[in-house]
């Protein structure tokens, strides 16, 4: 049900640096509820990324904004969430609403004060490490170590120790585990 969707993506890779196409079917694929959904969304990903594993779920209005990603073993990421260049380690949890963009650069500025569009060559690869708990409406634009929390609603500018918890605008670790 993914080869008509995954194709043209191919075509327009081959043709072109335009992402429109991927971007057309990933937004349209996160938009099918239920099993169905979850199954489609992890297909489409699996044909155009460099791994996406079967155990993971994928929730509903969730899409990655550019053609690159991998997501490992018992991953869960929740409705409405919009991901950039993103590594997801094994057995992370990212709530709802939450914001991976592909690092802080996502626009540059011309001597003139004029904005550019998003330009390719800015943009990171954020790695959230193994056991990672990204809370509802968080905005991660750095990584996060392994078996570290994010607070909900918090903005991560700085990367994230490992056992640690972070929480507030910016970010700031509030806890270590031992």
């Amino acid at each position: 049900m993914v080869f008509i969707p995954w194709l043209c993506c191919r075509v327009e890779q081959l043709c072109s640096s335009s992402t429109r196409v991927y971007l057309f079917w990933a937004q349209f694929l996160a938009l099918i509820p239920g099993v169905w959904g979850t199954f489609l969304r992890r297909a489409y990903y699996r044909l155009i990324f460099p791994k996406v594993s079967w155990q993971c779920e994928i929730g509903f209005g969730t899409f990655f904004s550019h053609p690159w990603g991998i997501i490992e073993d018992d991953v869960y990421i929740g409705p409405y969430c919009i991901l950039g260049k993103t590594v997801i380690g094994q057995g992370s949890l990212i709530a709802s609403r939450v914001s991976i963009p592909s690092g802080k650069r996502q626009h540059r500025r011309l001597p003139n004060g004029r904005l550019l569009p998003a330009d390719q060559g800015f943009f990171e690869i954020i790695r959230l490490g193994t056991q990672v708990w990204i809370g509802e409406g968080a905005i991660v634009m750095a990584d996060v170590g392994d078996r570290a929390t994010v607070g909900a609603g918090a903005v991560v500018t700085k990367p994230v120790p490992p056992d640690s918890v972070v929480a507030g605008n910016p970010a700031q670790v509030v806890k270590k585990r031992p």
